[in-house]
């Protein structure tokens, strides 16, 4: 297997990680870039990826299974159609994108599953910051976090997750002005906004408010990945014709490529 590194004189054994003590944003960040060709099992759980908490110390974060991230790249992909259709210019990640997140003037690197930075941030990121964990902190103005939370907020999972929105990730300290937290299993959402309490406003499309505006998350392709719909038998070709230049395209996407490069700039 891999060697034994020596960062700044500390030996890491990454066969043999250990989560009791602290590691620097250094050694975090070898860690996790050699953990993209390796997978560990930590308690007989493969893990590839690795957050910090405000002491130092690595947080597994365990590999999802097939649907959850199905519905994490779905999100994922039609914030990005938004953010390209409404010339945003922000930057969206997924759940290998981490933040410094300070928390109790501690430095914590966080991965939601989801996450918008504005054009704002993204324009005015150093090469530092935006290829390591080593300059000014910043965080995303919007997140995501997919989980099973159970039925109840009575539970143990959901205050956990509950409780990494509160103290972690919508603090002062933070940028972030809007969070969902969604439960795809359960059929529940909750979201968090800065300075108030969360809201469950029951299963359906979620609007993006004054964070993400016109933005509006289409719950129903969800349900499609939560609940396949057979197969329908395929009509005739139609074609789709351009709106803008009259040039026609043999299905949607080809329609939506052209309309992304040519009409959305």
């Amino acid at each position: 297997m891999a060697e034994t590194p020596k960062v700044y004189n500390q030996e890491i054994d990454l066969n043999n990680l250990d989560l009791e003590r602290s590691y620097t944003l250094k050694e975090f960040e070898y860690i996790n870039s050699w953990l993209k060709n390796y997978t560990l099992e930590i308690d007989g759980h493969p893990v590839n990826l690795f957050e910090l908490d405000k002491n130092g110390k690595l947080v597994p974060m365990l590999q999802t299974p097939c649907h959850r991230e199905q519905i994490v790249a779905e999100i994922a992909r039609q914030l990005c159609n938004w953010n390209i259709q409404t010339q945003q210019g922000g930057g969206v990640t997924t759940s290998q994108g981490g933040f410094n997140f300070v928390i109790d003037h501690q430095s914590a690197i966080r991965a939601p599953d989801i996450a918008f930075i504005s054009q704002n941030t993204f324009l005015r990121l150093t090469d530092e910051q935006a290829w390591t964990f080593q300059g000014a902190p910043f965080t995303p103005t919007f997140l995501v976090e997919v989980a099973d939370i159970g039925e109840d907020t009575e539970n143990s999972k959901f205050k956990e997750v509950d409780e990494r929105f509160k103290e972690e990730l919508i603090t002062r300290s933070t940028m972030v002005q809007l969070g969902w937290l969604i439960d795809p299993q359960h059929k529940q959402i909750y979201i968090y906004r800065r300075g108030r309490r969360r809201s469950n406003p029951g299963w359906g499309d979620i609007s993006g408010e004054n964070v993400l505006p016109d933005f509006v998350l289409d719950m129903s392709l969800i349900d499609r990945i939560i609940d396949p719909l057979p197969p329908t038998p395929q009509g005739p070709q139609r074609l789709r014709r351009c709106p803008d230049c009259n040039n026609t395209f043999n299905n949607n996407y080809e329609l939506i490529k052209h309309l992304e490069k040519f009409h959305f700039n």
